[in-house]
């Protein structure tokens, strides 16, 4: 499985996605096609994180001690991995939402993919980043107004990954810092 993740590993995100738009846009729609892109290559770094967290902790010794004591595997996973590792975990995954927003929008303001639809109430920050960049001597708030945009749901996922990572680390649990 390992060998299957650094192989998948090794294509990069955007050649996924422009092939993914070629082929199956037509069948599947441009978001549809976009999403299988981002689902084909998005769990990969989560798998990656998740084995280094359990690699880490599984020789800590609390761990070792539990084994010592009789404890299977499945309960070392449990009740002393698991939960150690959960919030790096669940930090990782929150991480990768606004990774998939900026994907989106560089997709998008290259021109590779098309999401103005305003019948259906698509519109892509990227496509508004590129009309206005021809306007951008003489109205740049055209551009600025997006751009902040882009900034602040940028900045609010990371502090919304930081608060999920310190709610569940176990080691904070009882104390108020």
């Amino acid at each position: 499985m390992e060998r299957i993740l650094d192989i998948l590993n090794g294509v990069p995100f955007m050649i996924v996605a422009v092939l993914f738009n070629m082929h199956l846009a037509d069948s599947l729609g441009v978001v549809g096609a976009l999403i299988f892109a981002f689902v084909l290559t998005g769990w990969i770094g989560t798998a990656a994180t998740v084995r280094m967290q359990f690699y880490r902790f599984k020789k800590q010794e609390y761990v070792l001690a539990a084994r010592t004591l009789g404890a299977r595997d499945r309960r070392l996973i449990m009740k002393h991995i698991f939960p150690n590792a959960l919030g790096t975990i669940i930090t990782s995954a929150a991480l990768y939402i606004p990774s998939v927003i900026f994907s989106e929008t560089s997709l998008a303001y290259l021109g590779i993919i098309n999401l103005n639809n305003p019948s259906e109430g698509l519109i892509s920050l990227g496509s508004l980043l590129t009309s206005g960049q021809a306007a951008i001597a003489t109205l740049p708030h055209i551009m600025l107004f997006p751009a902040i945009i882009i900034a602040l749901l940028m900045i609010s996922f990371n502090l919304f990954g930081n608060g999920l990572r310190d709610a569940f680390n176990p080691s904070l649990r009882g104390s108020d810092g």
